[in-house]
């Protein structure tokens, strides 16, 4: 039988991502912050998309979004706080193998580091 290969929580016991998530998190969202602005546009996040998932967010999922996360006061971009937001949904809601799909496709191995 295969060895089940455990990985390191991302939460802490508060539910908070840790450190070395957010460092790692901090860092992919610099690599789509084209524009230096500190948030990501509608072309940055599809660019972060297509990476991930290898195909574009559809206008529902990209309109979802910019609803449910923290936006630039315009509503044109995606905040760090709200990229935060939605990696915490994917993490909490079953969906933590997704989050570890990302970070090792950007290239942090289960120690968080590149």
């Amino acid at each position: 039988m295969p060895e089940t290969k455990v990985q390191p929580p991302l939460l802490d016991e508060n539910g908070d991502f840790i450190p070395a998530l957010e460092r790692a998190l901090d860092e992919i969202f610099s690599r789509y912050d084209l524009d230096l602005d500190g948030a990501l546009n509608r072309k940055e996040l599809q660019a972060f998309a297509e990476f991930c998932n290898g195909k574009p967010f559809t206008k529902g999922e990209l309109d979802e979004i910019f609803e449910y996360f923290d936006t630039t006061d315009d509503g044109s971009a995606l905040t760090l706080s709200g990229f935060y937001q939605m990696y915490h949904l994917q993490t909490t809601s079953g969906d933590e193998h997704e989050t570890w799909k990302d970070l090792h496709k950007h290239g942090y191995n289960d120690q968080f580091t590149l």
